[in-house]
């Protein structure tokens, strides 16, 4: 007796591509800048000045919905025949209680005498720390990461402000200049050559 066995392809999973808009409590005012992040990933959108986004999802995906001033959100796409949902998200808002604050008009007289003894204070020199080695600081803090969808001030902050803005602009400028100064090395390191082509 023969047996013949068949293997059937796994059904690719489908993935559903989901558009929406995120709104305040009235449903009608939208919330730019939210965050829309598929939860253990970090892929993710940010909702546009109208609240609008879209998002590729798998069937079992749950996304996560945040921005600030507001209670973050869980959303499970619902398992329906279709490859295209459109949702509106509704945040509540998130109220943070603040402690007393007392507001004067000039420093207390504590804090004037604390800085005022930090301003005494003299400063270390070499001559006085006759073991001191130049060089021997401690390295400078390394960089504020770069803001991603999973810290969305930080990212809201360079893509909306001004000083991000031209922080980017800074940044290219940089870039730019590093550029034309390996160029001019390489032509100066160029010309020893016969044939002018050296190590490039």
């Amino acid at each position: 007796m023969l047996l013949t066995c068949f293997m059937l392809p796994a059904q690719a999973q489908k993935s559903i591509r989901i558009s929406g808009t995120v709104l305040q409590p009235d449903k009608k005012t939208p919330i730019p800048g939210a965050s829309i992040v598929k939860i253990n990933s970090n892929m993710g959108v940010i909702s546009d000045e109208q609240g609008k986004f879209l998002i590729d999802v798998a069937q079992k995906d749950t996304l996560m919905v945040r921005a600030i001033g507001y209670k973050p959100l869980l959303y499970l796409p619902k398992q329906l025949p279709v490859s295209e949902l459109r949702v509106n998200i509704v945040l509540q808002e998130d109220s943070v209680m603040l402690g007393e604050v007392e507001v004067t008009s000039r420093p207390s007289p504590e804090m004037i005498g604390r800085a005022l003894r930090n301003m005494k204070r003299e400063q270390s020199s070499q001559v006085k720390n006759p073991g001191y080695i130049p060089g021997s600081e401690p390295p400078p803090p390394p960089p504020a990461p770069a803001p991603t969808i999973a810290s969305p001030i930080g990212l809201m902050y360079d893509m909306f402000s001004k000083e991000g803005k031209e922080k980017k602009k800074l940044q290219e400028l940089l870039l730019l200049e590093e550029a034309e100064k390996r160029r001019k090395e390489r032509e100066e390191y160029n010309k020893f050559f016969k044939d002018n082509t050296g190590y490039q």
